[in-house]
């Protein structure tokens, strides 16, 4: 039996928690699909994906109007989507969210001020909880483990060890992320975008 496929029941069906524990089962429940259509996804890619699981995309919004400008300058910079590349992905939490990709959403004569009006409300509605993450970390951490890959769940647990410290900060992908799946996407309500018809079928990518 491959890993992956085991990485994916394990993250798909987390154990459930204890009474009286935070679940963490919400934010890492989709990991797996993520690594399975991301393979060269690092400890801080997928720290990243749990992270806006969690708090949402508040962090990536100084104000509105700088977040209309800079979609519109990446939007401008983007070529077509990439093969295989999903018009959504789920990242769980409560309420859940999802990346809608900017390639397809361009291709698909996306709102561009919708987008903009459905990523700040996110940011608004979803706040956070220290606690939660380090539950999803924890969870995250003990399923790529149980694969086999104990160097990668070290490094989870090493960055999510040294960043809780710091309250746990956003962080950018990785190198090797960044040049192998060209990461472009918005942080969005998963109800809003449903509505929006941006993920109007399902948006797991398995």
């Amino acid at each position: 039996m491959t890993l992956l496929p085991v990485l994916l029941a394990v993250l798909v069906f987390p154990p459930a928690p204890a009474p009286g524990e935070h679940e963490g089962g919400a934010e890492a429940s989709e990991l797996g699909a993520h690594l399975e259509a991301h393979p060269a996804a690092a400890a801080p890619d997928l720290y990243k994906f749990l992270h806006q699981a969690v708090f949402g995309p508040g962090h990536a919004i100084p104000n509105r109007g700088a977040a209309a400008r800079y979609l519109v300058s990446e939007l401008e910079g983007l070529g077509p989507p990439l093969p295989g590349e999903a018009r959504c992905e789920r990242l769980g939490g409560e309420p859940g969210l999802v990346r809608v990709n900017l390639r397809p959403f361009l291709v698909g004569n996306g709102d561009t001020a919708g987008l903009v009006e459905a990523f700040v409300a996110t940011a608004n509605e979803v706040h956070g909880d220290q606690s939660k993450m380090v539950s999803a970390l924890a969870q995250a951490a003990s399923a790529v483990r149980s694969t086999g890959r104990g160097d990668l769940a070290g490094e989870l647990e090493k960055l999510g060890d040294k960043l809780a410290s710091a309250d746990f900060p956003a962080i950018h992908h990785s190198e090797a992320y960044r040049e192998a799946y060209r990461p472009a996407y918005r942080v969005i309500a998963e109800e809003r975008a449903k509505r929006a018809g941006w993920c109007s079928v399902a948006t797991r990518s398995f």
